[in-house]
Order: structure tokens, then sequence, then C-alpha cells
């Protein structure tokens, strides 16, 4: 057993010295037979390292926020020596394993909020009702009426903004007045139409019923009394009717009445006719009605009459 061992030694020392260019010779051992040649060491290569995976890319920042660093990547392990043999080269060593990448880039700064907008203007004080004005820019209500600020608007007929008592305020006014502003022009009283007052409700008033909107007239001897309005715009003329037999007196536009005192009312030279009038007698030959109206007392044929001859 102890020469078995010594021809092992003896095989491992030989395979060394070939390996490293420097022959043994072989030595007896205790009379043993010589052990046999080592047979020619084969030669294994090395295995190469494994090469190192890419490092992972740092992902893009978020809005602000810095990238994520890359992980740096697995170096190779290095190669395994090949086993010892006869003239056997040693074994190539692992290439070394690839970096990581480089550290992921900055994000991004985040976007800047927008500038405010301008300031607000200035307010400016407005007037209130019943103050003066030029303007309605000038007025809280944006009316101006009547040279003061109104609470609404005021440009209907018979209606005011600075009336006593209601200054600010527009308020018709009263019944009779003559229009402010100038809507209610008067129209011709046989019209019946507008007065050029106003009715007291905002409105234009017209003639009262009753007011006269025609003269009384003769014709021969028919007489037409006077027309009235009736309130509502409308003249209302009364029937005619006939001054027969005292006949219508022109000049007083209405029929005679009679004389009930008879001639004994005017003066001398004068007869009552008609409607108790005096008219002065008439000269021969000048047309007549009756013997009154004559100066001689006698009416022939509708002709005062000469006097009689004397005596």
């Amino acid at each position: 057993m102890r020469q078995t061992a010594r021809q092992a030694l003896l095989v491992w020392l030989t395979v060394a010295a070939a390996s490293c260019g420097r022959p043994i010779h072989n030595r007896a051992v205790d009379g043993g037979t010589g052990g046999d040649g080592g047979g020619a060491g084969s030669v294994a290569p090395g295995k190469g390292g494994t090469t190192g995976g890419a490092g992972t890319i740092g992902g893009a920042g978020t809005t602000g926020s810095a990238g994520t660093i890359g992980a740096a990547g697995t170096s190779a392990s290095a190669g395994t020596t090949g086993a010892a043999g006869t003239s056997a080269s040693a074994g190539t060593s692992g290439a070394a394993g690839t970096g990581g990448a480089a550290i992921g880039g900055t994000g991004g700064g985040g976007t800047g909020g927008s500038v405010g907008g301008s300031g607000g203007s200035t307010p400016v004080d407005k007037k209130m009702a019943g103050q003066p004005c030029q303007a309605s820019s000038e007025c809280n209500s944006a009316i101006c009426a009547d040279g003061v600020c109104c609470n609404t608007a005021c440009s209907g007929a018979c209606r005011s903004c600075v009336l006593t008592g209601s200054i600010g305020n527009c308020v018709a006014v009263a019944p009779g007045t003559v229009d402010p502003r100038g809507f209610c022009a008067q129209e011709a009283p046989t019209t019946c139409g507008r007065s050029g007052r106003c009715d007291g409700a905002g409105g234009c008033q017209l003639y009262p019923a009753g007011a006269p909107c025609s003269a009384p007239s003769c014709s021969e001897n028919t007489f037409t009394g006077r027309g009235g309005c009736d309130g509502q715009g409308i003249c209302l003329v009364p029937e005619s009717v006939s001054c027969a037999p005292l006949g219508c007196n022109v000049l007083l536009a209405r029929c005679n009445r009679g004389c009930p005192s008879g001639d004994a009312i005017c003066p001398p030279g004068y007869y009552c006719d008609g409607d108790e009038s005096c008219f002065a007698q008439q000269d021969p030959g000048a047309p007549c009605g009756s013997n009154h109206q004559c100066k001689t007392g006698t009416c022939v044929s509708n002709v005062c009459a000469a006097p009689p001859p004397a005596g």
C-alpha cells in the first residue's frame, strides 16, 4: 500500500513537472518497479465569465421630480481555471461584466403658473335718486330725467321726476296741469280733442263734457243751438228748431221770444220786436212787417205808408 502511494505521488510530480517544463528523473522506490509515465494532460480551456446584463435606464422624471437612478450592471464572475494536464494552458479569464447604464436624467421642472389677471377698475360712486345730474351714466339707476337721477324712465306724457315731495320718483302731474313734456299740444275746441292739459293719470286731458264746440246760429227762421263736447272727443250738436212766427234773431243767435210788454219798454221813436229788442221806427216807403214799425203807424203791403194829408 505504501508502494502504491509512492507511485501515485510520482505520477503527480511527473505531471506537475511536465506542466512547468522542467523534467524530473524517476527514482527507484525501495526497489519497486518503476511506474509508467503519466499520460499527456488534456488541454481544458477555461470557461468564459458571464457577460453582465445592461443596467436599467432610469425612467423619465415626473414634473419637477428627479429621475430614478439606473441600477448598476452585475459584474461577470471570473472564469474557472482549467484542470492541470500536460502542457495545459491556463484557462482564459472571464470578461468583465458590462457596467450599468448611467444615472437617469433629471426630470423637467413643472410649468410655472400663469400670470394673474389685471386688477379690477376702481368703482366710481354713483348718484342716488333725486340728486342733480347731467348724464344717465352718473346715476345708480342709469336714468337722468328732468335734471335729476330718477328711479325709472320718465319720458312719457304728463310725468315728472321733480315734483315737490317726489323728487327722484317719476310720477303723474296733477290734472289740469300743462304737460311739462309737450306731448299734449292743445287742439281746436271744435274738435273736442286735447285741451293742452294733463288728466292726472299720465295722459292728455280732453275737453270736458259740455265744453262748447260749435256756436249757435240762425238760418232764416231756423235756429241751431250751441254744440257741446261729450268728454270723449265728440262734439254733440243739437237739432235745429223753427223760430216761426217771431223769427230767428241773427244778432243774438236765438229765436225771438216776442215783446210781452209791447213798445212800452222802448224809448219814443222805437218799437219792440223779436226778443224784447228795440228798433228805430221806419220812414214812409221802408219795408215793414207791422204798423208799429213805421213812423206813420201804417204799414201797407209791407211798406210804411205816407202820412195822410192834412185836414
